[in-house]
């Protein structure tokens, strides 16, 4: 098996190094008089699990990503232009532990329909719209990404597009995991003269519920979402194997928006952006559909035995809806000239927050009810750009902390006298809950050599995310990373506790046209 495996890798990057050949950045050739440009990447990464040997993931070698894109730009005139873009995602690890004993004992084997390739057309396809710029309007009509936040790493006011997180939190940019959605957007932009507001502009954002499709989160369930399967368990109380049982995948009774153009799954946003005294300032409102499932269980398991431990493997029939999301909110964005330091290279710090108000929002709760009340959600970030000689006297260090609270207004009063706690995707929500991130990178050898290290900690529910890496940037067409990743949690069930044997190692190796 081991030698099977080591020639599918060989094969991989054969093919992958067989494209190294001349080429130009992109390709643009002439239709019809404009000019239509093509361009794109190739990758093929490695991740090699140094979890241990655990129900939820594979020691070792455990997953081959492929991953490609291919954009088309067309302008055929200066305020007309077409995009489209399209996407290959595949995991050879199916194929290459097809008989592997450990994989088939941990029922990954079971996800292959789900996780081999993402073949529907609804992830074949990425971007495809058209925008029209006359004078000072804008309009984009299509499959697009629509961004309103200030954070890195977790959304916080990008309400519009889900995410796909079903690859895990590997060698996937974040950004590269937002799924475009089909939608109108028209936007009116004015300069202003005044002292004080320099730009005013007004957008408006509508979703027809052309397709309704939410956040692709990791979830239990090894036979649906392989080796990045949330660890779920259940106390049982008796001796091994009764000790406890592992949670497979959910069995819902979904209550979503499925009929195209229907009603209930279509959304609205309207922002108003400005420019006061330098600083970028939006005001936000959005009435639709939460991109996050929530769930109770309305019935007994079902159970199976697992081949890996002999535990039980319970799976749970739910009730499972997107709720209504509605929210007023802020952003907010500046630099302060006066906070820079000629000892630290002289670059001013940016300032970033965003605030919200969540109206009647709808989560689960220990009590297997959806219990609704407000929620107040904030951030404050910076970003920095800094000198420090004796680590890099060629490049700058750029610095990027913040920090996020989600409050729960009327925290649990809707049944009196009872003892309950809200619950989401990611386990147990208390009534304030505390989050930080820190992203720090620089560059050697111009720009060649990039380190990066990720840290996200989620101090409420006791538990990090790490991840560092180092890519060396060849030149335009290659770039080879290298990096790790590694999941901590103390708390059982929540945010990170159930990952935490995901701790893996991955090397990328990436080719752009």
């Amino acid at each position: 098996m081991r030698r099977k495996t080591m020639f599918v890798i060989a094969v991989m990057f054969g093919i992958i190094s067989l494209l190294r050949v001349p080429c130009k950045a992109e390709v643009t050739t002439d239709l019809f008089g404009s000019p239509l440009t093509l361009m794109g990447y190739v990758q093929q990464s490695v991740g090699y699990g140094i979890g241990g040997d655990h129900y939820d993931t594979k020691k070792d070698l455990q997953s081959f990503l492929f991953q490609s894109l291919l954009e088309a730009k067309y302008a055929p005139h200066q305020d007309l232009k077409f995009f489209m873009s399209g996407k290959l995602n595949a995991d050879w690890a199916y194929p290459v532990f097809d008989s592997n004993s450990e994989w088939q004992s941990k029922g990954f084997n079971q996800g292959r329909d789900n996780l081999y390739i993402f073949d529907d057309g609804r992830d074949l396809l990425g971007e495809a719209h058209v925008t029209w710029t006359p004078g000072k309007e804008y309009f984009r009509i299509g499959k697009q990404i629509v961004g309103w936040g200030q954070t890195d790493g977790f959304k916080l006011m990008d309400q519009i597009n889900p995410v796909d997180q079903r690859r895990g939190l590997g060698d996937v940019q974040f950004e590269s995991s937002i799924i475009p959605m089909w939608l109108v957007n028209a936007e009116h932009n004015t300069t202003v003269n005044s002292s004080w507001l320099q730009e005013l502009g007004f957008q408006v954002v509508f979703n027809p519920n052309l397709e309704f499709r939410g956040n692709e989160r990791i979830e239990p369930g090894n036979e649906k979402y392989g080796i990045w399967a949330a660890n779920i368990q259940t106390p049982l109380g008796g001796p091994y194997p009764f000790d406890y049982a592992h949670i497979g995948s959910w069995a819902d009774h979904n209550n979503i928006p499925d009929g195209t153009f229907d009603r209930n799954g279509m959304e609205i946003g309207v922002r108003v952006r400005s420019v006061i005294n330098d600083a970028i300032v939006t005001l936000n409102g959005f009435y639709g559909r939460d991109n996050d499932i929530v769930r109770r269980v309305i019935g007994p398991p079902t159970s199976e035995v697992s081949p890996f431990d002999d535990r039980l493997i319970f799976h749970l029939p739910t009730e499972a809806d997107y709720p209504i999301l509605r929210f007023v909110g802020t952003t907010f964005s500046r630099d302060f000239p006066s906070l820079s330091s000629s000892a630290l290279g002289g670059v001013a710090p940016t300032w970033r927050a965003e605030a919200m108000y969540v109206g009647g929002f709808t989560n689960g709760s220990s009590l297997q009810t959806f219990e609704t009340s407000d929620e107040i959600r904030w951030m404050v970030g910076m970003d920095w750009k800094i000198k420090i000689d004796f680590l890099n006297p060629k490049a700058y260090f750029f610095i990027s902390p913040q920090f996020y609270q989600r409050h729960i207004v009327d925290y649990a009063k809707s049944i009196p006298d009872v003892d309950y706690t809200l619950t989401d995707y990611s386990g147990t929500i208390q009534q304030d809950n505390y989050t930080a991130s820190l992203l720090i990178s620089t560059s050697y050898f111009h720009n060649k050599l990039q380190p990066m290290f990720f840290w996200l900690r989620d101090f409420t529910g006791n538990g990090s995310l790490i991840k560092t890496q180092i890519s060396w940037e060849q030149d335009y067409h290659w770039k080879y990373t290298l990096g790790a990743l590694f999941v901590q949690g103390a708390d059982p069930g929540v945010n990170f506790e159930p990952l935490q044997n995901k701790d893996q190692v991955y090397l990328t190796v990436q080719y752009r046209f």
